[in-house]
C-alpha cells in the first residue's frame, strides 16, 4: 500500500499485481493535519497493522543529485560520495541517509557511470519514522516522488525506447524520463497544476514555462544518453484543464505528446464510481501514492529500489523513541506505582487494626488495676505501653507513606500518561518525600516542543501547583566525537530537587 500526504489530506492506494495489468484494489483519502494523525485515522478505517506500507517522503525532504559513480565497489558508493555531496545540498551530510541509483549503461557511450544519488537528512527520517510509530505502524519502505513516478512511467514504455512522463501538482510539477523501468533523469518544474484550469492568458504563460523546462531536459537527455531514443512525452492533465493545453504543448515540444490516461495502464474496475479522484483525473500526489504502491511489482522485476538504512539503528543503537512508546512506559510505571500504593494501604490497614486491638487490651487492663499490683503485672503493663507506642509510631509512618505514594506518586504518573506530545517523550521520573522534590527527564525531536508540553502539563491538578526551578537540555550524541543525533535530552527539576542538586555540586 502506498501512502502520500498532499497538504492536509493523506492519500492511500492498495494495488495487486497479477499476470496482466496491475489493479487498484482499494483507495482512500482522509483529512490529516499531520502525518501521524492521518495514519491513526486511516488505521482505524482500514487496519493497516498487517499491510506492507510504502511511505512517500515530501518533495522537499530529500535531494536527488546526478553525480558520477566513484571508483570503488558498488557497496561502498554511498560512503564514498558523502564528501562530494557537500557541494550539492544545503544541509549537513555527515549523518544523512544516502542511497544511490545507477543509471542504465546502455543509454550512453561514455565510460563514466552516472548515478542518481538520494540524500535524506536524518531529522526528516526520524520524524517520519516517529509519525508511523505514534500510530502503531511500521514502514516497509520509504520512497521519494521521483522513484514513485518512475514506477508509473515504466508502465508506458515501449520496448527499447525511453519514456517521459510529466505530472502537474498543487505546488509544482515533476518530469521523469525512464528506460527499462529505471530512472534516467528527473526535473522539478515550478508550475502549479491550478494554472492549467485558470484563464487562457495565465494558462498559456504557465505552459510556456513548463515547455521550456521540458525542452531543456529532453535536450540534456539526448546529449548524455544518445544511444536511446525517446518515444514521446505523456502528460497528466489536472481535472478541469482547458482543451487547448495538449495542443499548445504539442506546438512547443518537438517530441510526440499524448495525454496520460490512467485506465490504459492500470485496472481501476474494482473502484467503480466510489473514487472519482482516481477514475476521472489525477494529479502528481495521486500518481506518487500509486507509484509507491507499485514498488513491490518494480522490485519483482529487478529494478533498483531506495533503501534508507539507519546505520546507528543497524549497529544496535535502536530506533527513534516516540510519544506512544514513552506513554507505554509511563503507563507501566503508573500501574506499578498504583499496585505498590494499594499494597501499602492494605499493610497500613492491618497495622491500624492491630494497634486498635492493643489499645483495647491496654484500656481493659488499666480499668482492672485500681491498686498497685505485683511486679509481674507492672512489667506486663509497661510492656503493653511500649507496644502501644511502637504501634502508634508505625501507624503514623505508614499513613504518611501511603498518602505520599498511593495518592501523590501514582497521580503524578497518571497525569504524565494523559498528556502526550508528538515528538516528545518522558524517559524518567524521580520523586522524593511528598512530591515537591521532583525531577522529570525526557527526549524531544525539537526544543520548541517543550514549552507547549509544559503548558499542557500545567492543566493537570497534580502539576498545577508545581513549578520547575531548573531546566537542562543537551543534544544526544550516540558516540563520543560523533555529530548530534537530532534528538535533544532535557531534565526539569522542582525547587527542592534543584536546591539539592546545587548542594551536591558545592560539596567537595
Amino acid at each position: 500500500m502506498g501512502l502520500a500526504q498532499d497538504g492536509s489530506v493523506l492519500l492511500a492506494v492498495e494495488v495487486v499485481h497479477g499476470e496482466g495489468r496491475p489493479a487498484v484494489q482499494w483507495a482512500g483519502r482522509v483529512d490529516a493535519s499531520s502525518l501521524s494523525n492521518g495514519l491513526q485515522t486511516l488505521n482505524r478505517q482500514r487496519r493497516l497493522n498487517t499491510a506492507k506500507l510504502v511511505g512517500l517522503l515530501p518533495s522537499d525532504a530529500a535531494r536527488l543529485v546526478a553525480i558520477p559513480a566513484p571508483d570503488v565497489p558498488r557497496s561502498e558508493w554511498a560512503d564514498a560520495l558523502r564528501w562530494s555531496l557537500r557541494d550539492h545540498v544545503d544541509f549537513e551530510v555527515d549523518d544523512a541517509l544516502i542511497d544511490v541509483l545507477e543509471v542504465p549503461e546502455a543509454t550512453q557511450l561514455r565510460q563514466s557511470r552516472p548515478t542518481l544519488t538520494v540524500v535524506l537528512p536524518r531529522e526528516k527520517f526520524v520524524q517520519v519514522q516517529t509519525d508511523a510509530d505514534d500510530a502503531g505502524l511500521h514502514w516497509t519502505a520509504l520512497d521519494v516522488p521521483e522513484t514513485a513516478l518512475r514506477n508509473v512511467s515504466a508502465l508506458g514504455e515501449e520496448e527499447g525506447k525511453a519514456h517521459a512522463l510529466l505530472a502537474f501538482g498543487e505546488a509544482s510539477s515533476l518530469l521523469v524520463i525512464t528506460y527499462q523501468g529505471e530512472l534516467v533523469m528527473a526535473r522539478h518544474i515550478e508550475v502549479q497544476g491550478t494554472a492549467m484550469t485558470s484563464s487562457s492568458e495565465s494558462r498559456e504563460g504557465a505552459l510556456s514555462r513548463a515547455s521550456l523546462e521540458v525542452l531543456r531536459t529532453i535536450d540534456t537527455f539526448e546529449r548524455m544518453h544518445s544511444e536511446v531514443s525517446l518515444q514521446g512525452l505523456s502528460v497528466v492533465l489536472p481535472p478541469g484543464s482547458g482543451e487547448d493545453v495538449l495542443p499548445l504543448l504539442s506546438d512547443l515540444i518537438y517530441v510526440p505528446v499524448r495525454a496520460f490516461h490512467l485506465s490504459e495502464w492500470i485496472d481501476l474496475s474494482a473502484l467503480g464510481e466510489a473514487h472519482p479522484w482516481l477514475t476521472s483525473g489525477v494529479n502528481l500526489a495521486d500518481l506518487c501514492a500509486l507509484g509507491a504502491a507499485l514498488r513491490p511489482m518494480a522490485e519483482a522485476a529487478g529494478r533498483q529500489q531506495l533503501r534508507f538504512v539507519d546505520e546507528r539503528e543497524a549497529a544496535g543503537a535502536g530506533g527513534p523513541w516516540s510519544a506512544q512508546m514513552g506513554l507505554r512506559w509511563v503507563g507501566i510505571v503508573a500501574a506499578v506505582g498504583v499496585s505498590v500504593g494499594v499494597g501499602l494501604s492494605l499493610w497500613a490497614s492491618h497495622a491500624t487494626t492491630r494497634a486498635q486491638q492493643v489499645e483495647a487490651e491496654l484500656a481493659q487492663l488499666q480499668r482492672s488495676v485500681s491498686e498497685p499490683q505485683a511486679s509481674n503485672v507492672t512489667r506486663e503493663l509497661e510492656e503493653l505501653q511500649r507496644k502501644e507506642a511502637v504501634q502508634t509510631q508505625l501507624r503514623q509512618v505508614l499513613q504518611g507513606n501511603v498518602s505520599a505514594t498511593s495518592m501523590g506518586y501514582s497521580d503524578l504518573l497518571v497525569s504524565l500518561g494523559r498528556q502526550t506530545q508528538p515528538g516528545l517523550w518522558i524517559t524518567g521520573l524521580k520523586v522524593r518525600g511528598d512530591g515537591r522534590d521532583l525531577e522529570l527527564s525526557g527526549r524531544m525531536t525539537s526544543p520548541s516542543l517543550l514549552p507547549a508540553y509544559l503548558r499542557r502539563l500545567e492543566k493537570e491538578d497534580r502539576f498545577r501547583s508545581r513549578r520547575f526551578a531548573q531546566i537542562e537540555m543537551r543534544d544526544t550524541v550516540m558516540e563520543e566525537g560523533s555529530a548530534p543525533s537530532g534528538v535533544t535530552e532535557f531534565t526539569l527539576r522542582g525547587r527542592d530537587a534543584a536546591e539539592r542538586m546545587a548542594t551536591q555540586k558545592e560539596t567537595p
